[in-house]
């Protein structure tokens, strides 16, 4: 690497984020507080039915496989600390209300929310932290983050509410990865007294409470009357009663329903997005780069694709434009990096990636020395997703690969793929993960979830250490800036096509531009129905 590792000082470096005015003190939390808004015309009440095109695989956000899960997960927990629509951590809606950071030894320190409550009624504390991170951290839990986590060498309480995280170097990427499943608090409780069963019953903090499970069809969610949390007028959260979010994998029947009235909240299929935005009962929030649309995710311990030049000549051989216009609608945007999409401050729009060129196809396959190259792809029985996977089929028939194709539901497709050591390619989309570290840590280390090959690669282990460890953003991006390009010419993961989220409502549903998260997610607790 070109780059050095930041030396820490040998003087204990403290850096303390205080949140002023957040403590219980600072709240009138009386009946007539929690019963009407504070500013005019915000109503309190009323059950939203979203429609949404993909089943979770778990509501509980540490075993869930899918980026899926997160339409479901967030509205049910809270993260330790929380992030804003730019990726900065945001105390006031953290459950840890500051945090100081040392070097020399490496350590954080939080000082937790007070008075908070799992939805099962036990006490949210130090003590439910480090049973929450060491669950994560122990193997045999074989949770999702744990790989951007192991840097977290033990967990210490300090004090009911202090608790302290001792590290094994800098953490730099820490703060904003505390913000995604790696920061979501569980009831040690439940998590205890459900087993197995918990991740269909979660007990967080958030806003809404399980009610109710239909697998492959629908979650119901209530209001946590006891949730903690107010938006930035004072007015308590949520303010929805109960929250639907129906499985509809159908693009014309999730339309349908949105127009006749049926749900009331929808991301948009691109087929519709020219009908609804002309529609003027809709209104309609737009995020660029708001997932990732189309990604050939390779295992690159898989034969025949353990070879890089099959690799190559496979992402060479594909025409990202000719698949936007045929099952995109042209409306989402032609992928000029890698995972790091549009928006996020690792994007590397000047990065050499693989670009369409059969000529240049055809000769990594001869390069290659593999002949009659023949393999089965996985995909997930998207709407979108089952027809990309035919033209992609057909488009490596015109240089001589023969890819047969398997279509399996989310959860399946993932870990058939990720752990079942079954498929060479998944052809398949990736929600949007602006702090880099998610996908390095959990998809490009050798030890990550999301690493099919796990093939031991120091070189790149190291340069996923350093990026997590640095502590400014323009040293951070240079490691992931070379990061992306060398797994963008290894072909490990490389993106053909960024999403562009359109969320859509009728006017009833409001306060429409709080709905997206930084991760491009629907966030559901500031949103309220006009009667």
């Amino acid at each position: 690497m070109s780059i050095p590792m930041k030396t820490a000082p040998l003087a204990l470096l403290t850096v303390l984020l205080v949140l002023a005015g957040c403590g219980s003190d600072s709240r009138d939390d009386s009946p007539a507080a929690e019963a009407k808004p504070r500013v005019p015309g915000s109503q309190y009440g009323g059950h939203l039915r979203v429609g949404y095109a993909i089943e979770p695989t778990s509501l509980d956000a540490v075993l869930g496989r899918s980026g899926g899960d997160a339409y479901y997960w967030r509205q049910i927990f809270d993260q330790l600390v929380d992030a804003d629509p730019g990726l900065e951590p945001r105390p006031e809606t953290s459950l840890a209300t500051r945090w100081e950071i040392a070097y020399d030894p490496d350590s954080i320190t939080f000082y937790l929310r007070e008075g908070v409550v799992f939805h099962d009624g036990t006490p949210f504390n130090s003590e439910a932290v480090k049973i929450n991170v060491e669950r994560i951290l122990d193997p045999a839990t074989k949770a999702t983050p744990r790989a951007s986590m192991t840097v977290i060498e033990s967990v210490d309480v300090v004090a009911e509410h202090v608790v302290r995280f001792n590290l094994k170097g800098p953490w730099g990427a820490g703060l904003n990865m505390l913000a995604d499943r790696g920061g979501v608090m569980n009831s040690p409780a439940m998590i205890e007294q459900l087993g197995p069963d918990y991740g269909w019953m979660p007990s967080g903090t958030g806003p809404f409470k399980v009610n109710k499970v239909i697998t492959g069809t629908s979650v119901h969610l209530v209001r946590n009357e006891h949730y903690w949390g107010r938006d930035a007028d004072g007015n308590r959260l949520p303010f929805l009663d109960e929250v639907t979010i129906r499985v509809i994998r159908d693009e014309t029947v999730l339309a349908s329903a949105l127009r006749t009235g049926e749900i009331d909240l929808a991301y948009l299929p691109y087929k519709e997005v020219a009908s609804f935005s002309r529609d003027d009962r809709f209104a309609i929030e737009k995020m660029d780069g708001g997932s990732i649309a189309l990604v050939l995710t390779f295992n690159v311990d898989f034969p025949p694709l353990d070879n890089v030049d099959v690799r190559r000549a496979i992402v060479h051989a594909i025409r990202p434009d000719v698949i936007n216009r045929a099952i995109f609608f042209n409306k989402v945007i032609e992928a000029d990096s890698g995972m790091w999409p549009i928006g996020a401050w690792a994007h590397d729009p000047d990065v050499q990636r693989p670009t369409y060129d059969p000529d240049k196809a055809r000769e990594f396959l001869r390069r290659s020395g593999v002949q009659d190259v023949e393999f089965t792809a996985v995909t997930n029985n998207s709407p979108v997703l089952v027809p990309t996977a035919e033209i992609v089929r057909a488009m490596l028939k015109d240089i001589g690969i023969t890819m047969n194709i398997d279509v399996l539901n989310t959860g399946a497709a993932t870990e058939s793929f990720f752990h079942g050591q079954k498929y060479g390619l998944y052809v398949t989309s990736w929600s949007r993960y602006p702090e880099p570290d998610w996908v390095a840590s959990l998809a490009y280390k050798s030890d990550g979830y999301y690493n099919a090959g796990n093939v031991l690669r120091p070189d790149i282990d190291e340069m996923v250490q350093l990026g997590a460890s640095l502590y400014g953003i323009d040293d951070r991006r240079r490691v992931y800036h070379e990061l992306n390009a060398l797994v963008l010419d290894e072909a490990w993961f490389v993106p053909m096509l960024y999403g562009v989220t359109h969320a859509a409502a009728p006017a009833r549903v409001r306060n429409l531009d709080t709905l997206i998260g930084w991760d491009g997610k629907m966030n559901l607790r500031q949103i309220w129905l006009e009667p």
